[in-house]
């Protein structure tokens, strides 16, 4: 599976994270501070720290889970943070460790979706927060862009779920919900680029990855702005409130009884 995660992957990942960090990452903590104003956070996936670094303070005690050292260095640097190096369900940490559990855009790569759950469930002590993002496979976007949809991000992305799916394995495994949405955000650009991309590979040629830097001229991103402000925002605050969006953002609360795989 690392052969799909190149360099640069890795660095659009972490420039994404990092790139004003206090207002990448605010409503998540607001949201999180509104079910937990402290104790011990683990955020798998972590990345070089980007979201960990907003949570720094005397109120939490930080952990993470990264799956390249290099990067996990940067965030313990960063954050103070511990944290693993590998995957997420060989991590060793014990029952009933942790306050909180945030998983954002991670859930959609695992190869066993049920076991990583169980594994959160376990970590978490009795009534702790699992807060999760991921995309939906159920939005309006997805729906319209079919196989073109940025979301699938095939081969990255094993597993999809809908606000149906994903509600279902959570509360069949224990989980109990307290807070469930579809954010104001779009996938449309970068599905548009899906197709270009297409198009450009059946005439013959190699397109750009979408991961790779790019250098946009003035003009263009001038023309992107007026799109993105006449165009996608007005739609993505639609399928917000029709709780059609592309990503998901779900709170769910450890629950007093216990699930086990069968």
């Amino acid at each position: 599976m690392s052969i799909h995660y190149s360099e640069d992957y890795h660095n659009a990942i972490v420039a994404a994270g990092e790139g004003s960090a206090t207002a990448r990452w605010k409503d998540q903590r607001r949201l999180i501070s509104r079910y937990k104003p402290g104790g011990t956070l683990l955020d798998i996936g972590c990345s070089s720290g980007g979201f960990l670094t907003t949570m720094k303070s005397s109120a939490w005690e930080l952990y993470g889970i990264e799956m390249e050292e290099s990067t996990a260095e940067r965030a313990r640097a960063a954050t103070g943070a511990k944290v693993f190096v590998g995957d997420a369900v060989d991590a060793p940490f014990l029952l009933g460790t942790f306050d909180v559990i945030t998983c954002f855009d991670v859930l959609e790569h695992v190869y066993n979706p049920r076991e990583f759950l169980l594994k959160v469930l376990e970590w978490l002590k009795p009534d702790g927060i699992f807060y999760a993002m991921l995309p939906n496979i159920d939005s309006w976007e997805a729906r319209f862009f079919g196989t073109y949809w940025y979301g699938l991000e095939l081969p990255r992305h094993l597993s999809h779920f809908s606000p149906r799916s994903l509600r279902h394995i959570l509360t069949e495994l224990g989980f109990e919900e307290v807070y469930f949405a579809t954010p104001r955000v779009s996938y449309v650009e970068r599905s548009v680029e899906y197709v270009c991309s297409n198009i450009i590979e059946k005439m013959g040629f190699s397109p750009t990855p979408q991961a790779k830097p790019k250098t946009r001229s003035f003009a263009w991103r001038a023309v992107r702005k007026g799109i993105r402000v006449g165009v996608l925002t007005p739609l993505a605050q639609l399928a917000s409130l029709a709780r059609a969006g592309p990503s998901m953002e779900v709170a769910f609360r450890k629950g007093h009884h216990k699930s086990e795989l069968p």
